[in-house]
């Protein structure tokens, strides 16, 4: 036995799974990126295996089927995507943690061109893609909210919860637009200062959805 092992280690299995940890990761990276360029359905698992560099059989033992890979593919990004999130809180104005968002976008573009394409390629027969972008985007407004609790303290309790839900409504869907507008024809500068006027906006729809005392 040697000094690194432990009694009653057995260093083939150790290395079995080693090796099966490696060929998760490498097919999950492959299929996010085969996903994002090429779309969900266009996509076979032999091309994924093929860009991991590992074989169709030990994806489908990792995880089961195609859909079971896409599941983990979600999972991993949408975790990745979400974790940058956590700082828009401690931004000290909601226009700077906007614009963190916007510096999460342009960082980690893959995810919301795969999240994109799963809610566009969708179709009656295979609803499982609809429902799992629908969960992000449920946890992404979540996130929203709860940034934007911190930032907006002073809205009143009677309306806080439902303004603070319009607003993150509102919030995705100039994201989303953002978001194809930057891979279409807006550059940096032009990406972050939308997200300025985003913050522009929420000001003055917080002001309009929060009356003064004594107002309709």
């Amino acid at each position: 036995m040697s000094p690194s092992e432990k009694p009653g280690e057995n260093p083939k299995i150790d290395g079995r799974r080693l090796r099966g940890s490696a060929t998760r990761a490498a097919a999950i990276k492959a299929a996010a990126e085969l996903f994002a360029s090429q779309g969900y359905s266009a996509t076979g698992i032999n091309s994924i295996a093929k860009a991991a560099g590992a074989n169709a059989a030990s994806i489908y033992h990792a995880f089961g089927s195609k859909e079971g890979l896409l599941a983990a593919v979600v999972d991993h990004a949408s975790n990745e995507f979400f974790e940058q999130l956590d700082v828009l809180t401690g931004q000290p104005t909601p226009a700077q943690a906007l614009r963190r968002l916007a510096d999460s976008f342009e960082s980690n573009p893959l995810f919301i061109r795969l999240l994109l394409i799963l809610i566009l390629e969708r179709g009656d027969e295979d609803p499982a893609l609809l429902q799992t972008a629908v969960d992000v985007r449920e946890r992404g407004r979540a996130v929203i909210a709860e940034a934007m609790t911190n930032h907006l303290p002073d809205l009143p309790e009677a309306r806080r919860g439902q303004i603070l839900d319009d607003l993150s409504r509102l919030l995705m869907v100039l994201m989303d637009g953002a978001f194809i507008a930057r891979q279409v024809d807006a550059d940096a500068a032009v990406f972050r200062r939308i997200f300025d006027l985003m913050a522009a906006a929420m000001r003055g729809m917080v002001s309009e959805l929060s009356p003064e005392e004594g107002t309709a």
